[in-house]
């Protein structure tokens, strides 16, 4: 899942919106770097991309991707969660995306404490050009894949997978629908676990 589903599933498990988006900026024990509800947020973000890693289904996804692509497709997946979480998102809520997002970022944007660099320039870059409203619209999954391909040489095959994306569109979307419910009460588990601990 890419940063609207760990904003989505931190609002549903009522954890610290800022720690989960956070999270990929954050190396080592996020207890001696930040407040204990935003290293909480990093721990679940942690858990969520453990437990997507993991899952049976999202392996059998890799497999769709072709041989030189495959390397790279869990990359390519997270992005196309976000959209079909996006483009479905009244499935999953009774209030609109514009809503969900305006009111994240509210949230996310009261914690300023210890953020890395390139975390505020991607947070920044993500609210003004609206990212997570944009990613209803498949054509912005091509797009964000081929501008990290071209950010990040090592990974120059982002570029190729929207063929693969789009190949099995159907199928993608199908699966989207069948683990994200177990993703959400996952992470509810988890962040129980968590509150129990505390």
């Amino acid at each position: 899942m890419n940063f609207l589903a760990h904003l989505d599933l931190a609002d549903f498990c009522q954890s610290h919106l800022a720690g989960n988006l956070l999270a990929d900026f954050v190396r080592g024990d996020p207890y001696k770097q930040h407040t204990k509800a935003a290293a909480d947020g990093i721990k679940l973000h942690r858990f969520v991309d453990g437990y997507i890693d993991a899952m049976p289904q999202v392996k059998q996804c890799q497999r769709l991707f072709r041989p030189e692509t495959r390397r790279v497709s869990g990359i390519a997946l997270d992005l196309t969660w976000d959209h079909f979480l996006a483009k479905h998102w009244l499935r999953y809520h009774s209030h609109s995306l514009l809503e969900f997002v305006t009111q994240a970022q509210q949230d996310v944007e009261r914690y300023q404490y210890n953020l890395p660099e390139s975390y505020q320039q991607m947070s920044a870059r993500m609210w003004q050009q609206q990212w997570l409203i944009q990613y209803q619209e498949a054509a912005t999954i091509e797009t964000a894949l081929i501008r990290m391909a071209i950010r990040r040489p090592k990974l120059h095959q982002l570029a190729n997978t929207p063929t693969d994306i789009f190949t099995h569109y159907q199928q993608l979307e199908t699966t989207f629908h069948a683990i994200y419910p177990q993703i959400q009460q996952a992470a509810l588990g988890y962040r129980q676990q968590q509150n129990t601990a505390s």
